[in-house]
């Protein structure tokens, strides 16, 4: 992006001003998102931080869709809270005469109503994280044999286990080459590997993935062949 910024604008006579240059920002970017942050940050001073490192995890297991984050995650159930409860609460005083959700059957079924809605609105971000968190984990079942195979002729090779790893992030494109792609960037920051493979095991919470990386750090740790 900041290639193709440049680029647009060495073709220009004049300098982009600093209101062009927000204004060729998606809506999204602009507007929303920042708006999502500001709410988000707003509820977070009222939530307790253990929750906060709770949704953490929860965003990290599911691969932090998006590139969220707990402040906006909890903007986005607030949002479906409001949203959905006012929703139902408006077609409720919308609703005609003779309607089961016409406001005139009862103030009390209305706001039952719109209750209903905003239980579903501040659940229902949760439910789709958890799907989201299964269905990646079942990726990453998926593709262990593969890249478990491929690591064994790596290093069978007479590759390093870093390498072995960088080629298996080369071959696929998928949350488990992601995964490896990421220690490996870790570990050339200066992380010990050993913390760095722990972390990604913690990130997925796959029973078979965490054997994997406790056989790996046991045989780094007492020297013996990997």
């Amino acid at each position: 992006p900041l290639q193709s910024r440049l680029a647009d604008f060495s073709t220009r006579e004049r300098p982009l001003t600093l209101e062009e240059i927000e204004l060729s920002q998606p809506f999204s970017e602009r507007v929303l998102i920042p708006f999502m942050r500001r709410l988000g940050a707003f509820a977070s001073r009222f939530t307790p931080q253990a929750s906060l490192e709770s949704v953490q995890h929860q965003l990290d297991l599911a691969g932090n869709p998006r590139g969220l984050d707990p402040t906006i995650f909890w903007a986005i159930r607030i949002v479906a809270t409001l949203g959905l409860g006012g929703f139902i609460l408006l077609v409720t005083f919308l609703a005609p005469r003779d309607s089961f959700l016409s406001i005139r059957t009862g103030t009390l079924k209305a706001l039952a109503f719109a209750g209903g809605g905003a239980l579903v609105g501040f659940i229902l971000p949760v439910m789709l994280l958890r799907s989201r968190i299964t269905r990646r984990q079942n990726l990453i079942i998926k593709a262990m044999p593969d890249a478990l195979d491929l690591l064994t002729v790596c290093v069978e090779a007479g590759l390093g286990f870093d390498q072995a790893m960088s080629k298996v992030s080369e071959k696929w494109e998928n949350d488990l080459s992601l995964a490896f792609e990421r220690v490996i960037q870790e570990v050339r920051l200066g992380k010990l590997r050993r913390d760095a493979l722990r972390d990604m095991a913690d990130r997925m919470e796959v029973a078979d993935m965490t054997s994997f990386v406790a056989a790996i750090i046991q045989a780094d740790q007492l020297g013996v062949s990997m």
